[in-house]
């Protein structure tokens, strides 16, 4: 197999990860400037939804395609060599992990892996028990009670945090 071939089978996983990475945060940027500057709150027209996935599609294609356009050129490089480069696949190895372990991270960070918080164990609970919303004091309080509240936002219910199932955790 000739090294351009290759070297396109060892970088298309990282590839893909950072252009799937990249897209997504513009995507967020994008999304969040119409938003704040354009829509706000308001209804937004569906062709905006369909934009956005459009743009996201192709800033992923593109990405995607650049990055293993460097990888062919760099393989296409190392064909006059007689071994394979080490360092080449340590690096594709390395940025996949690493790439992974963002991704992780990131999830971890915003509550989606790891022991949900306090105020998610309130909303789980409030959501379940047909409540319209859910809240928790002030976290410098010492104060570890969920308030459930009706259609009308008054208190419904009030049950302390340690008493939720572990079910729930």
């Amino acid at each position: 197999m000739k090294r351009r071939y290759l070297y396109l089978l060892v970088f298309a996983v990282p590839a893909f990860i950072a252009a799937a990475i990249t897209a997504v945060l513009l995507f967020g940027a994008f999304a969040g400037a119409l938003w704040l500057f354009v829509y706000g709150d308001n209804s937004w027209p569906a062709t905006i939804d369909t934009a956005l996935v459009t743009i996201l599609m192709l800033v992923f294609l593109t990405l995607w395609a650049g990055l293993l356009a460097l990888a062919y050129r760099a393989g296409k490089r190392q064909e006059s060599c007689t071994t394979l480069n080490t360092r080449h696949l340590a690096l594709s190895a390395g940025a996949t992990l690493f790439l992974l372990l963002l991704v992780v991270l990131h999830q971890f960070g915003v509550g989606n892996l790891g022991t949900p918080s306090n105020g998610v164990l309130c909303a789980r609970f409030c959501s379940a028990s047909g409540f319209a919303g859910s809240g928790m004091p002030p976290a410098d309080s010492g104060a570890t009670t969920c308030s459930c509240f009706d259609t009308q936002g008054r208190v419904a219910r009030m049950v302390p945090i340690d008493s939720l199932s572990a079910k729930q955790r």
